[in-house]
């Protein structure tokens, strides 16, 4: 809205600060002020008045501005002695206030008002304004005590009030310093429980840690010590299949023999598997990051992967754009191979795919299928040790239940991690997120 004049007089006599303080005080009323408001803006007039009347004379105006507030002009060409006094007090009572510079003294204080007045309100309060007739000394003095006296009867009630509260405060202060005293002993009650706590915690942890190194000792020992013995298995099979042999084997007996094969190799995988493992898990599994060729690496994996996929599963790989990645090739081997080989266990029919995308500064390297999917149920716990989720194939494509774990510390040893997304019944997809560049130095998975 623009400025709108409400009223305006020139301050000549003492009569006219009266005058002034009257209608200043009808006009902040008009306009929604309370009546000590009102009070304080005719006040802060008659405070002003006073000193331009004792000099030279000046004006007056009050005007509704641009922002809805009240706001209050008074110009003159000199002031009283105690125009400074005045001006200070004036500004205590409105809620702004700005001296403008130039000849003479030029003030305007501000007063917010409440909603804004209707047009139509505004003209009548105008009118009004016009048509006041100006009060003798005596009779503003009169009202101005009244408005004292409200005023004075208004604070007598807000010092009862005070009271009140000051002995409801007094009250809460006696109840909150007897509950702090209560909950300051139940906290120290609760520190001495809680530095049992961390000493019991603090066992526990080195307990955990002496179990971890002892599993991981055993798996190594275990490892070291099966692999041997199943060597030997597979090569005295090797042996018994070997058709230079002068005795050869019965047809029954040649299907027996390739039983034991097929199980010590089953049991070397895992025995290779728990090797792994234990290697990621005992101190530290460096990355030795070089420049790898993603088309090479890709064919490679192919030759490895397509022999164990099931009739009607095709193998699709596709590297838009990405030649080259820096990273350890025989880590990075591992965990495709083992991402490829259960994309191939879990997948009956339709199609496993290999990819290698760039995304700003990392390479995703993923293996989606349409296999049976993962529940979701299953998805938090996969990459638990040994953990197996239940599926429709899980009776004839079963594992160890260590490939992902050691999947997941390679990953974090070469500066990535493993995303996993599954639908079941439409199939899966583990992204292999690593640096482009490869890992920062250094950097390795923690046991």
């Amino acid at each position: 809205m623009r400025a709108e004049p409400l009223a305006a007089m020139a301050l000549r006599t003492e009569d006219d600060v009266f005058v002034a303080r009257q209608l200043g005080r009808d006009c902040a009323a008009g306009l929604g002020l309370d009546r000590l408001d009102a009070l304080r803006v005719a006040t802060a007039i008659s405070e002003l008045g006073r000193e331009i009347v004792a000099a030279d004379g000046g004006d007056l105006g009050l005007t509704l501005d641009a922002s809805g507030s009240l706001a209050v002009s008074l110009t003159a060409d000199a002031v009283g002695e105690h125009w400074e006094d005045a001006l200070t007090a004036a500004a205590r009572l409105v809620d702004g206030s700005t001296v403008s510079d130039g000849p003479g003294v030029g003030v305007t204080l501000v007063k917010r008002v409440g909603p804004g007045t209707t047009p139509v309100a505004r003209e009548e309060l105008r009118r009004r304004l016009r048509a006041q007739t100006p009060i003798t000394a005596g009779e503003e003095l009169r009202r101005h005590n009244e408005d004292l006296i409200t005023a004075l009867d208004e604070v007598r009630a807000q010092k009862a009030q005070l009271e009140v509260v000051n002995h409801e405060l007094e009250e809460t202060n006696r109840g909150v310093v007897a509950l702090y005293t209560e909950l300051s002993a139940e906290l120290d009650r609760t520190n001495q429980g809680v530095v049992a706590l961390y000493a019991d915690i603090d066992d526990k942890n080195l307990q955990l840690r002496e179990a971890s190194e002892a599993k991981s000792r055993f798996l190594r020992s275990i490892s070291h010590e099966l692999r041997t013995p199943v060597n030997s298995v597979l090569g005295l099979t090797g042996l018994l299949l070997d058709p230079g042999q002068l005795d050869g084997l019965s047809a029954d007996q040649t299907e027996q023999v390739e039983y034991i094969r097929a199980s010590a190799r089953d049991l070397l995988r895992l025995v290779e598997e728990l090797l792994d493992l234990a290697k990621a898990e005992a101190g530290r599994l460096e990355a030795v990051p070089v420049e790898v060729s993603v088309p090479a690496l890709f064919a490679e994996l192919r030759g490895t992967t397509e022999p164990i996929l099931r009739p009607g599963v095709t193998l699709v790989t596709e590297h838009p754009g990405v030649d080259l990645v820096t990273t350890d090739p025989d880590l990075v081997r591992h965990v495709l191979r083992n991402l490829l080989s259960n994309a191939a266990k879990f997948t009956a029919d339709g199609v496993v795919e290999l990819s290698a995308i760039r995304e700003d500064d990392h390479v995703v390297l993923a293996v989606r299928d349409t296999g049976v999917g993962i529940a979701e149920e299953d998805r938090a716990r996969i990459f638990e040790e040994f953990y197996q989720a239940r599926t429709p194939l899980h009776a004839t494509a079963r594992g160890t239940g260590l490939g992902l774990p050691f999947a997941a510390l390679v990953a974090q040893a070469l500066g990535g991690h493993i995303d996993v997304t599954s639908t079941p019944g439409e199939g899966s997809r583990f992204a292999l997120r690593l640096p482009a560049e490869g890992p920062a130095p250094g950097e390795a998975v923690d046991a």
